[in-house]
């Protein structure tokens, strides 16, 4: 009983998944339309987030900067105390110099990292709106093909539809062909008589002449 079950489940199963197959099937141009429009608002997205990515950077590379002229400024003040043997003022300035060579390390690294996220981001970006503008293209392909194959049915349906008609057409044209044909026909055997007939008149009055000559030569002549 169960296995009988489980196939029946089974099959249920394949059912369902041979419809769906055929609806994406049906559907595979709007799909891959959709697909690409999802795939280009993520771009967009990657996009606003490099740009934040790169004002962070900025950001970072001004303050790096500041920390920089402010070290130096501390170190300059440091060599003058010790220029003038002032090694306890120097000792108390070196002790916060060194937490501002640690901050300047430390933003540099940050800024570091940010820079190579930044390019590694580029390239992505730079890779997928190549891709993107391929399947954009197979898309485009795609849909004038379609249209050309959807045209052509029509032409075809239209073709079979109008057939009858267009025998019609084919056979009150051989009526129109043969009628003109039976008038030259006509035409030419009027032709034919009237020669003939001219012919005949023609050999008529030959023969008159001939039986007049042969009465003038057996008349008698006179004395």
């Amino acid at each position: 009983m169960f296995y009988l079950l489980d196939k029946l489940a089974t099959a249920l199963r394949g059912g369902t998944r041979e419809v769906l197959e055929s609806a994406v099937d049906a559907n595979a141009i709007r799909i891959l339309g959709q697909e690409i429009y999802e795939a280009e608002a993520g771009l967009r997205q990657a996009k606003q987030h490099l740009a934040q990515v790169i004002a962070n950077k900025l950001k970072m590379q001004r303050q790096l900067e500041q920390s920089r002229q402010r070290l130096a400024a501390e170190e300059a003040v440091i060599r003058e105390h010790l220029a003038q043997q002032e090694e306890q003022q120097a000792s108390a300035l070196a002790e916060d110099l060194v937490v501002q060579e640690d901050l300047v390390k430390q933003q540099t690294e940050q800024l570091q990292q940010l820079d190579a996220y930044e390019q590694r981001l580029l390239q992505t970006l730079k890779l997928t709106a190549s891709k993107l503008e391929h399947y954009r293209a197979q898309l485009a392909m795609a849909q004038t093909t379609q249209h050309a194959q959807q045209a052509a049915g029509k032409l075809a349906q239209q073709s079979n539809r109008h057939s009858d008609s267009f025998e019609k057409m084919q056979d009150s044209l051989n009526r129109i062909q043969t009628q003109q044909s039976g008038f030259e026909d006509h035409l030419l055997a009027m032709e034919q008589i009237d020669r003939y007939l001219q012919t005949g008149s023609q050999r008529g009055n030959n023969k008159d002449k001939q039986i007049q000559a042969t009465l003038e030569r057996l008349r008698p002549k006179a004395a």
